[in-house]
């Protein structure tokens, strides 16, 4: 509901001509050869579902947060978009932020798949032509009989459909293939062919299209694996072209979901769209450089096209055996995702709890839809599962991923608490985090005044003085000199167990620092007995003696 209602709002309140202008400005200023990694990017973050919290300030202004690495707080003018913009990423000029805010508001009014289709071809004038891009109607059923040399009747199967791609597939790489070169721009060509509806089925067109995207990329995919094209440094202009018609093609899938999802689709459609789940099965094992666009796509489909929940059981019954014959962590993974849809989160978090190390990369998008939605207490729900193997999650990640992952989390917690008015809860997120969340902890309990517990969280995280913003242990000093004298003892002992002159020499530096604030504690008894004792246990230390002797802290 809250989806439908923001597509409301934009469609409603957002200028279409001034939007249909921001289009044709961003084609001029970025021709896709030159910036296609640029547009590929913001156009990902907008379909991941990376951009939300959408304002519309006025009639050309808006604003909404895309969440990238970090969250980003963006604004554009489609008045004057590739001049007035505001995104904090420090990337000078358009960045991937401001075009995935404005994708979202374009795929709200209009068609982004058609303008990314005129982006990529350079034709502006083209999206003046209608004010909105209109589906193209269904055509009139013909009789039963022959198209294509083929013979198709009402009850047409997607195994008639197969059967005609693979025989259009052989005569255009037959007549197209030269030598060992991958045939330029297949996909542009071929796939159109492919996705015509020649049937008598009636709204059938784009499921057509749907499983002819995914005939296509399994034969990129056969042949790529055939030319040892894994690769992703590009031996060849083959290579290149290939990989152009892979990522195409993978576009287009999510193109047809996306397509399926926003139509009324016929009863008389649920034998093939039944007939379909197996080849979407199929995806979700991709390998290599495809097995992340497999997992997406086929979490998508579920949620998009395969929405019985007769189906959905079924299914994760299929991906839990699946999950058990082969070992196969995707397979759980995604019946953990089937059982989120069907509404059983618990089945979903006993999975989650049996495969630790993946599950916390797929357990926070769960936890940024319920907070970002306003299910509050189906995330509190979730949480409670989730929070003692919390920990465990972040150990099982790698020191790149965690470091991103983390900024997501907290920022969706961050979010939560502030929300609903819980700093306990937002304190103890922090703590079931560490040692990793050390900087987020130590800037809540700073900001609360709690000094005594930053510091007693530097020491129990083997942080030494050394190693602090100077200006921090400046500020952790002026609340009281006692404060940060553990530190600097933790900071001796460790400078004396490296056992080199440099570290000899840092260490009396830190020693004169801590004499005068003894003195000025007026509690110089206690220094004069502690470096006695410092000096007998490293009457062994020549080397640091003569450094004590040249910093005059011996006669």
């Amino acid at each position: 509901m809250e989806r439908k209602g923001r597509t409301d709002m934009l469609q409603t309140t957002v200028s279409k001509p001034l939007l249909k202008q921001a289009a044709g400005e961003l084609l001029k200023e970025l021709p896709f050869p030159i910036f296609h990694n640029l547009i590929q990017k913001g156009r990902d973050l907008s379909r991941n579902g990376l951009v939300y919290n959408v304002m519309v300030i006025n009639s050309h202004e808006v604003e909404g947060v895309v969440s990238d690495i970090t969250p980003h707080d963006v604004m554009l003018d489609l008045a004057n978009i590739t001049r007035r913009h505001r995104c904090p990423c420090g990337t000078e000029g358009l960045c991937p932020h401001v075009l995935a805010l404005f994708f979202y508001i374009y795929g709200n009014v209009f068609d982004v798949g058609e303008l990314f289709r005129l982006w990529k071809k350079g034709q502006i004038g083209a999206l003046w032509k209608e004010s909105a891009v209109h589906e193209p109607k269904t055509p009139a059923p013909k009789r039963a009989g022959k198209t294509a040399g083929l013979s198709i009747t009402a009850n047409e199967t997607v195994e008639d459909w197969r059967d005609q791609f693979e025989k259009q597939y052989q005569d255009f790489f037959s007549r197209h293939q030269n030598g060992q070169n991958w045939p330029y721009r297949l996909a542009f060509q071929l796939l159109p062919k492919l996705g015509k509806n020649e049937g008598k089925q009636a709204g059938a067109r784009p499921l057509r299209e749907l499983h002819a995207a995914l005939f296509l990329l399994e034969k990129l995919r056969q042949y790529g694996e055939a030319q040892g094209w894994n690769d992703v440094v590009f031996a060849s202009y083959g290579q290149f072209s290939w990989q152009q018609d892979v990522n195409y093609v993978a576009d287009r899938a999510f193109d047809a979901l996306e397509k399926l999802s926003t139509q009324s689709l016929p009863r008389s459609l649920n034998a093939l769209i039944e007939q379909t789940i197996p080849y979407v099965r199929d995806v979700l094992f991709l390998d290599g450089g495809l097995s992340s666009f497999g997992y997406d796509f086929y979490t998508t489909a579920w949620e998009l096209l395969f929405t019985k929940p007769t189906w959905r059981q079924e299914e994760r019954a299929e991906l839990l055996r699946l999950a058990k014959d082969r070992d196969d962590i995707r397979a759980a993974m995604a019946a953990a995702h089937l059982s989120f849809l069907l509404g059983e989160d618990d089945e979903a978090m006993a999975l989650y709890r049996a495969f630790p190390h993946q599950a916390g990369l797929f357990l926070i998008e769960w936890i940024g839809r319920f907070i970002t939605n306003g299910l509050v207490k189906r995330f509190e729900s979730v949480w409670e599962k989730a929070k003692d193997d919390w920990p465990l999650y972040l150990s099982h990640m790698s020191d790149l991923a965690r470091g991103s992952f983390l900024d997501e989390a907290v920022h969706l917690f961050e979010m939560y608490a502030r929300q609903r008015n819980r700093p306990d809860a937002w304190e103890d997120f922090l703590q079931r985090s560490l040692p990793y969340s050390v900087n987020y902890y130590t800037n809540f309990l700073y900001r609360q005044g709690r000094y005594r517990e930053v510091v007693d969280l530097f020491l129990w995280a083997n942080i030494t003085a050394d190693e602090l913003h100077p200006q921090l242990l400046k500020t952790l000093q002026a609340r009281g000199t006692d404060l940060v004298m553990p530190l600097y003892h933790r900071t001796v002992i460790k400078l004396l167990n490296e056992k080199n002159r440099s570290s000899y020499q840092r260490a009396v530096r830190h020693l004169k620092t801590m004499r005068a604030h003894y003195r000025s504690m007026k509690r110089f008894d206690q220094w004069e007995a502690y470096l006695e004792q410092l000096l007998a246990k490293t009457a062994r230390l020549r080397a640091f003696h003569e450094e004590l002797k040249k910093g005059k802290l011996l006669p």
